[in-house]
């Protein structure tokens, strides 16, 4: 119940958080209230983008001095007050601080904290859940530009401004309430899951983390740079009308909400570093497409789709890769500070487009950096997938043959019937036990005077019961055993892994051999 609360406020705040992405609807009135030009206004955005990630990679060092409900409230009062804030700036300068800095600060600071703790919530799919956490950060971004739209055309940008921060901060502050913090549930953990775990100083300190990151900066600045300017490259490069030109934004949002949720299922059983490989190949083809062939709108349609559906489950798969490097415990502090590339990545593509000044010129770069990128995918070595050593372990356990299992159980209980003196009260009631009770007998150590000393009490009305509930007082006389004596309770866990439940096969005799005194 925890964790599905945890997913459903998880999903709330991302929703929410990704309304950041509709900015650009703001442009134009803000540019008209400020009397500037339009890229002046449009900056703010990448301002705002190079705090959220500022705000991811410091999100992990916050949750462990406030914990993540706290810091998620704080990202609820950032983002709110940005809004505010920006509602009323009288100048530019507190619209590059307020929407910018404080907006994007805690646009990063709830993104990276919510969707980590997910992942760490659920190990065995955490393939699915990413898609499902950044898909709904997508979907944020779409359902705001009906909202967005709706309150501009209503009220005046100031009004619009103030309402949108009201709404953020109302809903993920109820989002924040529900999230738990992933490690203070108790789990079950791989005996190899502590072999992984590497905390951010080691992890910078390793090869596979700096390629991992030169991959992540080249992906983020072409799918960003490309998404940016989509419409504008319809334009630009094939006159298309503006109508024609907004078809291109709408084919980018549905590929890149596909690419989150295909490949974010997909790396829950392929190899998660080659499926980066792949999206990194199809950037590469729309780059090739943009560069070389002589465009038609279908072939720009798809080097726009295939662009937005490769950043999409590139963005989705890099948590699930960096725990899958370096562990669970600390995914919120080493993908925080690889999260910088995001920002980086963005200002470096309309950098590098700026002082080019050609389209043709800005993709050929990027088709460089790209191949770059992918060769050092296939130098990152495969590590072993966390979750692989305990799937291996369920699928032994369910390839034992019955005979094998009765052979263990009986192998186990033999050693517990070697280290429990018993009585031959007790002996009689394991005789008329069913060959099932095997399961729950303990295997211990010799017991503690104080376990001898039950045994003898208590051994006269395991005798009655025995005769009408065998099954019960078998196990009554195991439960007791460990009680009295620390040793039993080390030992019945050893009998559990080698025993399992379906020891009903074991020869019947085996309870009149095996089956310890109350002790």
């Amino acid at each position: 119940m925890v964790k599905i609360k945890t997913l459903i406020g998880s999903l709330l705040v991302l929703l929410i958080l990704g309304s950041v992405y509709s900015w650009s609807l703001f442009n134009t009135p803000l540019a008209t209230k400020y009397n500037m030009d339009l890229s002046i206004i449009a900056f703010t955005f990448g301002i705002m983008t190079l705090f959220i990630a500022v705000g991811s990679s410091t999100s992990g060092f916050l949750k462990l001095r406030f914990g993540i409900q706290n810091v998620v409230a704080l990202s609820a009062v950032c983002t709110g007050a940005g809004l505010l804030i920006a509602s009323f700036a009288p100048n530019l300068v507190v619209l590059y601080l307020s929407a910018g800095v404080l907006l994007g600060f805690g646009d990063g600071l709830g993104y990276m904290l919510v969707l980590t703790n997910c992942v760490k919530f659920f190990p065995k799919t955490k393939g699915l859940v990413s898609a499902l956490c950044i898909g709904a950060y997508g979907l944020g971004s779409l359902l705001f530009k009906f909202i967005d739209s709706h309150l501009l055309a209503t009220y005046n940008v100031e009004t619009a401004l103030l309402t949108w921060g009201a709404i953020c901060a109302i809903v993920v502050t109820i989002g924040s309430i529900l999230i738990m913090d992933a490690m203070k549930q108790a789990s079950v953990v791989s005996a190899n899951a502590s072999k992984r775990e590497y905390d951010l100083h080691s992890a910078v300190r390793t090869i596979p983390y700096w390629l991992l990151s030169l991959m992540f900066f080249v992906d983020c600045m072409v799918g960003l740079y490309v998404i940016g300017v989509a419409s504008n490259l319809g334009t630009a490069l094939l006159n298309m009308s503006a109508l024609e030109a907004a078809t291109a934004v709408s084919v980018v949002a549905v590929a890149n909400i596909l690419g989150r949720l295909i490949i974010g299922m997909l790396s829950d059983y392929l190899p998660r570093i080659r499926l980066i490989t792949l999206d990194q190949c199809l950037s590469l083809a729309a780059m090739v497409i943009l560069t070389v062939l002589p465009l038609n709108p279908m072939l720009f349609f798809a080097a726009m789709a295939l662009v937005s559906f490769s950043f999409g489950g590139t963005l989705t798969i890099y948590p699930s890769i960096i725990s899958d490097f370096f562990g669970i415990k600390n995914l919120a502090k080493n993908y925080g500070l690889l999260y910088l590339g995001f920002g980086i990545g963005s200002l470096f593509g309309y950098i590098v487009a700026f002082i080019f000044g050609s389209y043709t010129l800005t993709f050929t770069l990027m088709g460089g950096l790209l191949v770059v990128a992918i060769v050092a995918s296939l130098m990152v070595k495969l590590p072993p997938e966390l979750s692989e050593s305990h799937k291996q372990l369920v699928k032994e356990n369910k390839l034992r043959t019955p005979e094998e299992a009765a052979a263990a159980a009986q192998a186990a209980f033999t050693k517990a019937s070697e280290a429990f003196p018993t009585s031959e009260e007790t002996r009689a009631a394991a005789a008329q036990a069913p060959a099932s009770v095997l399961s729950t007998a303990p295997d211990a150590e010799a017991p503690a005077p104080a376990a001898t000393a039950a045994s003898n009490d208590t051994s006269e009305a395991t005798t009655t019961k025995a005769e009408t509930e065998p099954a019960a007082t078998l196990q009554s006389a195991a439960n007791s055993a460990s009680e009295a004596a620390p040793a039993a309770a080390a030992a019945e866990n050893a009998t559990a892994e080698v025993a399992p439940t379906n020891t009903a096969q074991a020869p019947a005799g085996t309870a009149a051999e095996a089956a310890p005194a109350k002790a």
